[in-house]
């Protein structure tokens, strides 16, 4: 008995290692793709690497102050799945896309306490020293998204593509 516990036991830690090498190996080669996606884009665009998260500046911001942690932010957003680029729309609250997408959206911009628990990893590291005005593409692998959990309609371990306008920035927002 106690060999056939031991047999499980050496079993589970086999599928949950390999689990995890496929996770990690599956992340990697999300990170790849996005890598060779950013490549294609123009040397005017600026691109900025920030702990997982890949921020292609697609129109550069009007105001000296950037995105600092504790600062209040509103901005327009379009969250898809990557997929060599933009792949399926998950939310958005930009009026037009929203249409074209037959999704619901009021048009406003969203207000976020920025570095709050509310934003997932990848979103949190590419913000970071936007400016108002900016339109920026944000990317990262499922590694800084949802990880292994399936959220809303985005299956588990997806990458995500953001194309984001920043509205405004309070500074340090109380």
């Amino acid at each position: 008995m106690r060999r056939y516990c031991l047999l499980l036991v050496a079993a589970a830690f086999t599928v949950l290692s390999c689990d995890k090498e496929d996770r990690k190996n599956t992340y990697a080669n999300q990170e790849a793709a996005i890598d060779s996606y950013v490549a294609g884009f123009s040397v005017e665009n600026r691109v900025v690497y920030r702990k997982g998260s890949v921020r292609v500046v697609i129109q550069e911001g009007t105001s000296v102050d950037t995105l600092k942690r504790g600062d209040s932010l509103y901005f327009y957003f379009s969250g898809y799945t990557f997929n060599y680029g933009r792949g399926s729309l998950f939310a958005t609250n930009v009026k037009e896309v929203a249409e074209a997408a037959d999704f619901y959206t009021d048009g406003l911009p969203k207000k976020i306490k920025y570095g709050s628990d509310a934003m997932i990893e990848g979103l949190k590291n590419g913000l970071e020293g936007m400016r108002v005005g900016e339109n920026s593409y944000i990317m990262f692998s499922g590694k800084y998204g949802y990880g292994n959990q399936i959220m809303f309609n985005i299956p588990k371990m997806t990458p995500l593509f953001f194309d984001i306008t920043i509205d405004k920035i309070i500074k340090n927002d109380k």
